[in-house]
């Protein structure tokens, strides 16, 4: 007759015998895998649900003023030619935070790993001399998204990005005569 362990319950059958390998650490393993998982799918689930990407700016000269009322016609008229930046400046402001170009070529300003589907990305231009107006366009859709506002002086232009944008916009200014 086989002998019973000490913790075993005395109504345990006498023929009972406890078999295989005892307890031990197999399972803190799997919670390591799962936790591995989780972070995994996370990190993937924010970024598709944000859709981070890079937002490139250029900036194109008008010769005529443009509005947030204005037609795709109406910018194809004002002959807005790509323009290098001289003196001019773009930074986004994102939850409370400002931020500068991550890089900067010859007429365009880019912004790295901006989450595009969000309502509070802003952006804020300041212009070298005074500008007439200046307009947010979206080139792929071929649509005006915002007209900029201004400080007193006409250098200081802002404007609410707003969400679910393209990745390339247009920023269209009129100098000032």
């Amino acid at each position: 007759m086989a002998q019973r362990a000490r913790h075993e319950a005395k109504w345990t059958h006498s023929e009972a015998i406890v078999r295989g390998r005892p307890g031990g650490n197999r399972g803190w393993w799997t919670l390591g895998l799962l936790f591995a998982v989780v972070a995994v799918v996370a990190t993937v689930a924010y970024n598709r649900y944000w859709d981070v990407q890079d937002v490139t700016f250029e900036l194109r000269r008008c010769e005529a003023p443009l509005t947030a009322d204005s037609t795709w016609q109406e910018v194809q008229a004002a002959a807005c030619d790509p323009a290098t930046i001289e003196g001019d400046e773009v930074t986004m402001w994102h939850e409370g935070t400002q931020t500068q170009a991550d890089s900067t070529t010859g007429s365009s300003w880019t912004f790295e790993d901006i989450r595009i589907n969000t309502v509070i990305n802003a952006m804020e231009m300041r212009t070298g001399t005074p500008a007439e107006s200046v307009v947010l366009a979206e080139p792929e859709n071929e649509t005006i998204r915002r007209a900029l506002t201004t400080d007193s002086e006409r250098v200081r232009w802002s404007a609410n990005v707003g969400s679910q944008g393209p990745t390339t916009y247009w920023v269209l200014v009129t100098p000032q005569d």
